[in-house]
């Protein structure tokens, strides 16, 4: 039952993302956060550790908005990306410490890294909001980026994708489900 609920919101979520997905209007580069101010870093990871960063500021609006302004520019490459990795049955990286090997197999998917955490970003974001028929969008839209990986600063990487399945475990069971 579970897994069929799981599957719904994935693909209701996925439908809805390329439905909801807004473009910036303002294209002044020091306020779009679809292009880095960074030099050394690129436009992806600009979006996505500015969506985070909003999260962690507790501006959640903020980064919802943040996520849906540039999600039309790398979310469907990056799906199609991890269903050409489900469909060639690629395992996904590791989590936790990694060796250099895997380090570099994650680091070169950085674009399914970035999307994975912006949308991770989005779904709690919205979860905090109170917004849960969208959080459960978001976050099956996070899920399906099973293979994104995010770097923690203490040493190891996280899979946003399964944060977000646990995140809405703990919705559907507070509903019941």
């Amino acid at each position: 039952m579970i897994r069929a609920i799981n599957i719904s919101l994935f693909i209701g979520a996925l439908l809805a993302s390329f439905a909801a997905a807004e473009s910036v209007e303002n294209n002044d580069a020091s306020i779009n956060p679809c292009i880095s101010t960074d030099s050394e870093l690129g436009d992806s990871a600009f979006w996505a550790i500015t969506s985070v960063e909003l999260f962690a500021e507790n501006k959640f609006a903020e980064s919802v908005n943040t996520v849906n302004a540039c999600f039309k520019q790398w979310g469907p490459e990056a799906g199609q990306k991890q269903k050409m990795m489900y469909d060639k049955g690629t395992s996904c990286p590791d989590t936790g410490r990694v060796g250099r090997k895997e380090r570099l197999k994650i680091q070169k998917e950085y674009q399914m890294n970035d999307v994975s955490m912006a949308l991770w970003a989005k779904a709690r974001s919205l979860h905090e909001l109170g917004e849960i028929e969208a959080a459960k969008n978001a976050y099956a839209q996070c899920m399906y980026m099973t293979c994104g990986r995010a770097w923690d600063p203490k040493g190891w990487y996280w899979s946003p994708a399964q944060d977000c399945a646990k995140q809405v475990q703990s919705i559907l069971k507070a509903d019941g489900q």
